[in-house]
C-alpha cells in the first residue's frame, strides 16, 4: 500500500502545497516585502515587551522599594512612555502593511489561477467534457478558487507573523530567563503537535465536502436547465428529495470535519491557558525564592542571576507572545486543510494537458473543399470494444452537397464531429484538399468551416450580436442580408425591438424554430468554404422548412456541404448520400441510385411515406 496519503482528486498534500508555492512565486517581490514587514512588527513587539519590563522595574518597582517617594522622575517616565508608544505605533504600521501585501498576493494569485483554469478549459477537447459535470467545473472555478484565495491569505498572513513571533520570543526569553524557557518551550510544542494530529484527521472530510459541493452545483445546474422536462414528468418532489439528500450529506460531512478539527481549539485554549498560568506562577516563584533564571546581566537580572520584578513582567509578556501564535498556527492549519481540498480540485484543472496529440503545423489560406475519409475508425471510449464509426471511406468533391442518413445512433453525427475536429479519429485518414486533418491547425480549420448544430446556443445579447458570431466585423447590412437569406428576417421584424431584441437565458424568450433560424443566419454570415448542417431544420415546422430549404440551396452553392437530415425528402437533391448503420457506411450514392438499389436507404425512405 502506498503510504503517501492522496486526496480523492489525485494530489498529495505535499504536491498541492508545492503547486501553491509555484503560483506564489509570480508575486515574490510583494510576498518578500510582506515577510519583511512581518519580521519588523515581530521585532517591535519584542522591543515593546522589554520596554514594558524596563519601565515597570525602573519606575514602579524601584519607586515602591524606594524610601523616598520624591525620587519618581516624571519627565524621564514620560519620555519612556512616548518611546513605548512609538514602538507600538511602528508595530501597528508594519502589521497593517504586511496584511495589505498578503491580501494583494493572495487575490492576484487566485485571479491568475482562475484565468489559467478558464484558459485550460477552453483549450480542452470536447471528449474531456463528455466525462465532466458542468456544475463541478463551475464550482471549481468559483467556490474552490475563492477558498484557495482565502486560505492563502489566512495562511501567509498568520504563518509568517506567528513564526517570527515564536522564534523571536524564544530568543528573547532565552536571554531573559533561559532556565524557565527550557521548561516552557517543550511544553508548548507538545500541546501544539497534539492539536495538529487531531486537525489532520479531518482532512478526508474536507475533501469529501468540496466534492459534494461540486455534485450539488452540477445537480442544481442540470435541473434548472431542464425545468420543463422536470415539470412535464411531474418530478418536482423526486428532484427536491434528491436535493435534500445531497445537502444532508454536505451537512453531516461538514459537521464531522468541523467537529474533529475544531475540537483541538478548546483543548489547546484550555491547556495553553493553564500553561500560561503555570509559567506566571513559575516565574514569580523564581523571583520570590531568588532562584537564578539563567538570564544575561543587564537584561533584567540581578548581579547574582536572580530575576527582578521587571524581568518577570518582560518574561510573562514574551511568553504570551510565544504561546499566542500557536493558536494562530492551529487556525492556519484548520483553514489550510479546507484549502487543500479546494486546491486539489483547482490544480486538477490547472495541470490538465492541453497539448495536441499530433503536431498541428499546417495553415491553409484557401480551401477548395475536397474531403477524403479513408478507413476511418473512432470510438468515444478507448477501452470499449464498440466503435461509433468503423472503417469509413468516402470522397466529397469541392462544391458537392453530401447528405448523411441513418437511424438514431448510427454514427451520423460522429462523422461530423470528426470532420470538425471535435474529436480525433483513432485510425485511418481524413484529408482536406490533400492535407491530413489532424495536422491542420484547429483555429485555421474553423476559419473555413461553418457549423449549425441540432442543439443551438444563444448568448444573453441582442439578436444582431448573436448573428454576428459568424463574422464579428460584419456590418448591419451584412447581418440583415444573412437574416433574409435564412428567412429569419420575417420573425425578427415582428419583434418590437427587431435586431436589438435582447435574447435571454439561452433564448428562452424565442421558440426553438426561431433560435434555429438565428443559428442558420450565423452560418450564412460566416460564408465559409465548408458548411455543416447537423439536423439544422429538425426544430422547424414543415412549411417553414420548405422555405429554408430553398434558401439553403442558394447558400450551399460553391460550398462543400454536409447535411444530416431527419426528413429524407429534404435531401433528395444531394450530390452524394452516405447511409450509415451501426457505425458503418453501408451504402453510398445519389437518391436515384439508392432507390434503385432497393436496400437500406430505400426502405428507410419509403417508411417515411407510408
Amino acid at each position: 500500500m502506498n503510504k503517501k496519503k492522496k486526496h480523492d482528486l489525485g494530489f498529495s498534500s505535499k504536491e498541492t502545497f508545492k503547486n501553491i508555492i509555484s503560483y506564489l512565486k509570480h508575486d515574490s517581490k510583494k510576498l518578500y516585502l510582506g515577510i519583511f514587514f512581518s519580521f519588523c512588527h515581530s521585532i517591535f513587539y519584542v522591543i515593546g515587551s522589554f520596554l514594558i519590563g524596563y519601565i515597570f522595574q525602573q519606575y514602579f518597582a524601584n519607586y515602591i522599594a524606594s524610601s523616598s517617594k520624591s525620587d519618581f522622575n516624571v519627565k524621564s517616565f514620560s519620555i519612556w512612555l512616548v518611546i513605548l508608544g512609538l514602538v507600538f505605533i511602528a508595530y501597528g504600521f508594519f502589521r497593517y502593511f504586511d496584511a495589505y501585501m498578503y491580501i494583494k498576493v493572495s487575490y492576484q494569485t487566485s485571479s491568475r489561477m482562475r484565468k489559467e483554469a478558464m484558459h485550460k478549459l477552453i483549450k480542452m477537447p470536447i471528449s474531456y467534457y463528455d466525462k465532466q459535470k458542468a456544475g463541478n467545473l463551475i464550482s471549481t472555478l468559483i467556490n474552490d478558487i475563492n477558498n484557495v484565495s482565502n486560505t492563502m491569505y489566512n495562511t501567509i498572513n498568520q504563518f509568517f507573523s506567528s513564526i517570527f513571533n515564536v522564534l523571536l520570543s524564544i530568543i528573547a526569553m532565552m536571554f531573559v530567563a533561559s532556565f524557565i524557557t527550557l521548561i516552557v518551550v517543550p511544553l508548548a510544542l507538545f500541546l501544539f503537535f497534539i492539536s495538529l494530529i487531531v486537525i489532520k484527521k479531518a482532512q478526508p472530510y474536507f475533501v469529501k465536502v468540496q466534492n459534494l459541493f461540486g455534485d450539488l452545483n452540477a445537480f442544481v445546474e442540470e435541473n434548472l436547465a431542464n425545468t420543463k422536462v422536470m415539470n412535464a414528468f411531474d418530478q418536482q418532489d423526486n428532484i427536491f428529495n434528491e436535493f435534500k439528500k445531497i445537502t444532508r450529506g454536505i451537512k453531516l460531512t461538514s459537521f464531522k470535519a468541523d467537529a474533529i478539527a475544531r475540537s483541538s481549539e478548546p483543548w489547546f485554549g484550555i491547556t495553553s491557558g493553564i500553561a500560561n498560568l503555570c509559567v506566571a506562577v513559575l516565574a514569580v516563584s523564581f523571583y520570590i525564592y531568588k532562584i537564578p533564571v539563567g538570564g544575561i546581566g543587564g537584561l533584567g537580572t540581578n548581579p547574582d542571576g536572580t530575576a527582578t520584578s521587571g524581568l518577570i513582567v518582560t518574561f510573562i509578556s514574551l511568553n504570551w507572545n510565544f504561546m499566542g501564535p500557536f493558536q494562530n498556527l492551529l487556525n492556519i492549519n484548520f483553514s489550510f486543510q479546507m484549502g487543500l481540498a479546494s486546491s486539489s480540485r483547482v490544480f486538477k484543472i490547472l495541470n490538465l494537458d492541453t497539448k495536441k496529440p499530433h503536431v498541428e503545423d499546417i495553415t491553409i489560406d484557401k480551401i477548395d473543399g475536397l474531403i477524403e475519409f479513408k478507413n476511418v475508425s473512432f470510438k468515444y471510449d478507448i477501452n470499449s470494444k464498440k466503435y461509433q464509426l468503423y472503417n469509413a471511406s468516402f470522397v466529397a468533391k469541392p462544391g458537392q452537397t453530401v447528405a448523411i442518413v441513418g437511424p438514431t445512433g448510427a454514427g451520423k453525427t460522429t462523422i461530423i464531429n470528426l470532420l470538425g475536429k471535435f474529436y480525433d479519429y483513432n485510425s485511418g485518414s481524413i484529408k482536406i484538399d490533400g492535407y491530413e486533418l489532424r495536422n491542420i491547425k484547429t483555429n485555421n480549420l474553423r476559419e473555413h468551416m461553418s457549423v449549425v448544430l441540432q442543439d443551438t446556443f444563444m448568448f444573453n445579447d441582442t439578436i444582431e450580436n448573436n448573428i454576428k458570431l459568424g463574422d464579428k466585423n460584419a456590418t448591419k447590412e451584412d447581418v440583415e442580408r444573412a437574416a433574409n437569406l435564412s428567412n429569419a428576417i420575417h420573425f425578427i421584424k415582428t419583434l418590437p425591438n427587431g435586431f436589438q431584441t435582447q435574447i435571454e437565458n439561452n433564448g428562452q424568450n424565442l421558440s426553438q424554430g426561431q433560435r434555429q433560424l438565428i443559428a442558420i443566419a450565423r452560418a450564412v454570415l460566416a460564408n465559409k468554404s465548408i458548411l455543416i448542417l447537423d439536423e439544422a431544420t429538425s426544430n422547424i415546422d414543415s412549411s417553414t422548412e420548405e422555405i429554408i430549404q430553398a434558401s439553403l440551396l442558394k447558400i450551399m452553392e460553391s460550398k462543400t456541404s454536409f447535411v444530416i437530415a431527419h426528413r429524407l425528402s429534404t435531401i433528395k437533391t444531394a450530390d452524394l448520400i452516405i447511409v450509415v448503420n451501426n457505425g458503418e457506411i453501408i451504402e453510398i450514392g445519389t437518391h436515384k441510385n439508392l432507390i434503385q438499389l432497393d436496400g437500406f436507404y430505400s426502405n428507410l425512405y419509403n417508411s417515411q411515406f407510408k
